[in-house]
């Protein structure tokens, strides 16, 4: 791991530790005839068992139910390092149920699901004992050594750097003052959501007390680094905490220590809140079993019936998957083809891509490309690479063949779409454009890597979004490392796995397989439980009135079975289960997408694939395989990079000089492959007064927001406005569109802009991009569902999107493909006319048009780009092989192929489709799980769904 990995790792650890589917409507697939018993169980306990009516949670349970360590929480207490004071003040507040079961829970919760492992690589563990250490030494990388003798295993506990009695007692402190008054005391009702610090008296005398107890533990982490950026970040938090500095704006010190509490407040109500629904879970369905048996014991026999065979669902969201990529490596039996070749031929012609006479340069690391190399020349056999891709792709009718991600391909953009199925814009939308944003009616600005991650779920809540645990709230749900998990009734900490997971490899996956082992065996005593209370109901059943003795007994018996199954239910598996797996984007981006480190047997995806293999062999385990439905997207694919430029010296210091003005720029952004940024939550800085907000993504997309709309400073400015653009050092006007297209014309894609004002109605968008010299402007209007593209340019076709232009990724058109393209050209590109909107193409030609060429769905996505007001002015979008403010050699959040070819696809026995589904967005993941869990038919741009259901084009069907 380079010093920068390890320094950012450190950081991160003390800061988490601190702080074209069918439209047709369908029947629901509950009516369809034989599934519709499949959801007799989910449709009693949505309507009678768990209707919803009440969040009244009782705390009446035994506080010795609370073991942390093996000891009851009162003699745990006493054995942390705690000083006097605090110990005493929480020993005696124990007798506050409230207090003491929401604290319980916390600290159970901690140790049992994130401590008693080792750090040990299980992967790295894995391949030692497949492969001969003479193959794995020639799939060595920077993320994977060997030795010649391999380590035993270490038989010590985890790093006393993550989960030991220093940072309980630290966790306990934070409590001691975080939920000291009734506001977080609960215990009567939960929240929808959590409540975020404000302004407000008593938040600001919570900042000024936790602040003093923060400080000195981020000193201490200070001394410990290596001179570098962190250290430096740290520093500058260190001085904001100095008194005089308390009324700074954007004090640092105050903004660590408001994320702090929120996020430790957050976890602390989280994790009670999965308690207490647990809890609630159980009292109800004994409730309603034991009742149902007095008045209806049929139904009860039918409902634990239906019980055993109800559809459950795993959604596994994986960033930076790209179907192309997988696909062609799976087929390495019969390298070398068509994609990994052209990958290969692009690298070693690498100098084609670089910009003219624009001031570039090159990422720093250097590629390991030879896995790559050995692919693009000859077959690669191995039954140990991707094992369970290549089982996946035999069956391949439910993974869609070109799935394609949202623009801008950024993952805190696509990550809620492909959780959720929610769009960006609109009721009930994400509200989350871009990696960063300007929020223009409250004058503040976003960037989300840093403590402003903290942020996400708040702006989806307060957007109307809704995730799938919000919406399926009457099942038993588990989140493993994704965030938008409120509602879970179990889940395991996003940005603790980001944090930790860099450093402490499979950190997240062992644990998140762990509970599901537990749980499996417990879902093995759960159906013979169930299977014995139908057979003793049965028998119950047959029992004549005139044997009412038998009666009495029997009854008592089920009572006695019921109470127990009840219990021992809510241990059993998830009906819903998300998992979050960041890391084949998270390392594609320090060491390029197709890299030893990404694709190679000791890379990330087979990674990926061992962790995917052994969650699906624990649904095996527990019996329920049949019955699961599996859905996997990514949310985008990643570019190689190999000539970084930089906007801002490129157009905006230029300007400056060639015009001999200052501008006002502020930049909000981290160049990629630089640490994070701190935002005070509170007291953020405004905008005001500044010409333009620049800020980068991904080395795929730059932003610029300007303010110079003759309407007002919050609303965003049109070309005709850019082009007359009049900075306020400035007595002369400047076409910013002219200048930013000449200045960037060999590196830049394209620009994108408002042509007109923009909503979920109608837009029009200009693109503005240079080819062999000459500059192209090209309109994309939309109005409703129909969308033109045509050229400005009188008798012209439009060309900067080169629509009809073959993918060298992909095989060549067959003799009917291109002939359905020229179709749809003639159609889309030639017979519609400007002023006849009814004779514009729909999104779903649009989308078919696209997909025979190297960008996915183009013209839809740009058409929807300023759907959402905070998506920028203008943004850039670079050529390929180049990557805008980046020091990194991968990169997405622009418009090629390899960035926009996201992975959709489904299996599992339920899927039954004889064809495979040929085109899908990402944002169908969600759709497609929920119709299959609920039996309910979703409807696209209704109830906050965005995207349509893949369901129907898979057929699915009962398990027997």
């Amino acid at each position: 791991m380079t010093r920068f990995k390890k320094q950012r790792a450190k950081l991160l650890q003390a800061a988490l530790i601190l702080g074209a589917a069918s439209t047709a409507q369908a029947e629901p697939v509950s009516k369809v005839p034989i599934l519709g018993g499949l959801y007799h169980s989910t449709q009693i306990i949505k309507e009678q068992i768990l209707d919803g009516s009440s969040n009244l949670i009782a705390t009446s349970r035994d506080l010795t139910l609370f073991t942390v360590g093996g000891l009851t929480l009162d003699a745990y207490i006493l054995t942390l390092p705690l000083d006097a004071d605090t110990k005493g003040r929480v020993i005696a507040r124990l007798a506050n149920p409230a207090y003491a079961i929401q604290l319980g829970y916390f600290l159970a919760m901690f140790k049992g699901l994130y401590g008693g492992y080792d750090d040990q690589d299980q992967f790295k563990a894995h391949l030692l004992t497949v492969y001969e250490p003479q193959a794995l030494s020639s799939f060595e990388h920077s993320l994977m050594r060997f030795t010649s003798k391999p380590a035993e295993p270490s038989k010590e506990p985890e790093s006393p750097s993550l989960v030991n009695d220093e940072l309980i007692a630290t966790l306990v402190s934070l409590y001691d003052v975080l939920f000291n008054n009734e506001r977080w005391v609960l215990g009567r009702n939960l929240d929808d959501h959590y409540q975020y610090l404000d302004n407000s008296d008593a938040d600001q005398a919570l900042i000024a007390k936790v602040q003093p107890l923060l400080i000195p533990l981020l000193a201490k982490v200070h001394q410990g680094m290596e001179p570098g950026e962190f250290k430096q970040m740290l520093g500058m938090i260190l001085e904001d905490a100095k008194p005089e500095n308390a009324n700074k704006v954007n004090n640092k010190a105050q903004a660590v220590t408001i994320s702090l509490i929120d996020f430790v407040r957050f976890s602390v109500l989280k994790s009670y809140r999965q308690f207490a629904l647990a809890k609630h879970r159980s009292d109800a369905f004994e409730n309603w079993m034991t009742n149902t048996l007095d008045e209806d014991p049929k139904a009860l026999l039918d409902f634990l019936r239906s019980q055993d065979k109800r559809p459950r669902a795993v959604q596994v969201v994986v960033d930076g998957l790209q179907q192309g990529l997988v696909e062609a490596l799976v087929d390495a039996d019969n390298a070398p083809n068509r994609f990994l070749t052209t990958a290969w031929q692009q690298h070693q012609n690498r100098q084609q891509f670089e910009p003219g006479n624009e001031a570039s340069g090159a990422p720093e690391h250097q590629q390991q490309l030879g896995f790559l190399t050995k692919l693009a020349e000859a077959p690669y056999q191995d039954p140990n690479y991707l094992p369970f891709f290549k089982a996946l792709y035999q069956q391949p009718q439910g993974i869609v063949a070109q799935g394609s991600a949202s623009t801008p391909t950024i993952s805190v953009r696509n990550l809620p779409i492909t959780k959720t199925g929610a769009k960006v814009a609109g009721p009930g939308g994400t509200g989350i454009p871009n990696f960063h944003f300007v929020d223009r009616q409250q004058d503040r600005a976003y960037y989300f890597f840093g403590n402003d991650a903290l942020q996400l779920e708040r702006i989806f809540n307060q957007s109307g979004g809704r995730s799938m645990f919000d919406r399926l709230p009457y099942l038993k749900t588990m989140s493993c490392n994704a965030q938008y998990d409120w509602n879970a009734q179990l889940g395991f900490d996003a940005l603790l796995n980001l944090g930790l997971g860099e450093a402490i490899r499979d950190f997240g996956e062992r644990r998140c397989l762990g509970e599901l082992n537990r749980r499996a065996k417990a879902e093995v005593e759960i159906r013979q439980q169930r299977q014995q209370l139908i057979a003793a109901l049965s028998d119950y059943m047959e029992l004549s009135w005139l044997t009412p003795l038998s009666k009495i007994s029997g009854k008592r018996h089920l009572i006695e079975r019921i109470i127990n199954l009840a219990q021992l239910a809510e241990s059993g598996m998830p009906d819903y289960l998300l998992i979050y797996n960041p890391w084949p984007d998270h390392f594609a981006h320090f060491t390029g997408p197709f890299s030893d480190e990404i694709i190679a047997p000791t890379g990330e995806l087979n990674r990926l694939d061992f962790w995917l293999g052994k969650t699906e062999s624990v649904y095996k385990d527990a019996g329920i395989y049949e019955q699961t439905l599996w859905g996997m997207a990514g949310d985008h694919g990643l570019a190689p990079v190999y000539y970084t430029l930089n906007p801002e010296v490129q157009v905006l210091e230029a300007l400056q000089q060639d015009y001999g003005i200052k501008l006002e720029v502020k930049k909000i952004s981290s160049d990629e492959g630089e640490g994070p940024k701190i935002t005070n939550a509170l007291n953020f800085p405004s905008n005001r007064g500044v010409d333009v907000v620049i800020a980068s993504t991904a080395g795929g997309n730059y932003m610029l927001d300007l303010f110079n709309s003759h309407q007002s400073w919050q609303t965003q400015p049109l070309y005709g406005e850019l082009i007359h653009w009049q900075p306020q050092h400035s007595v002369r006007e400047i076409d910013l569109i002219s200048e930013a297209a000449t200045r960037l014309k060999h590196s830049l894609d394209y620009l994108v802009v408002r042509q007109s004002p923009c909503d979920l109605r109608q837009c029009s968008v200009r693109l503005v991009g240079h080819r062999d010299g000459q500059r192209f402007d090209e309109l994309i209007q939309r109005q409703g569902k129909k969308v033109l593209y045509r050229s400005l340019a009188e008798q012209s076709k439009p060309t900067l999107l080169n629509l009809l232009a073959d993918n060298p990724y992909k095989a060549p058109l067959t003799k009917l493909q291109r002939q359905q393209q020229q179709r749809l050209a003639d159609a889309c590109l030639i017979q519609a006319s400007p002023s006849n909107p009814e004779s514009w193409c729909n999104e779903s030609q649009w989308r078919q048009l696209a997909s025979f060429g190297a960008r996915p769905d183009a013209v839809n996505q740009l058409a929807h780009l300023y759907d959402e007001d905070r998506s920028g002015t203008i943004n850039l979008f670079p050529k390929e092989g180049v990557g805008y403010n980046t020091k990194v050699p991968g990169r997405h959040a622009g418009e090629h192929y390899l960035e926009k070819d996201a992975f959709v696809g489904f299996w599992g026995a339920p899927v039954t489709a004889k064809q495979r589904i040929e085109l899908g967005e990402n944002g169908s993941l969600a759709p497609t799980i929920y119709e299959y869990l609920s039996g309910e038919t979703i409807t696209k741009d209704q109830d906050g769904w965005g995207y349509p259901s893949l369901l129907p084009e898979l057929r699915v069907t009962a398990a027997n």
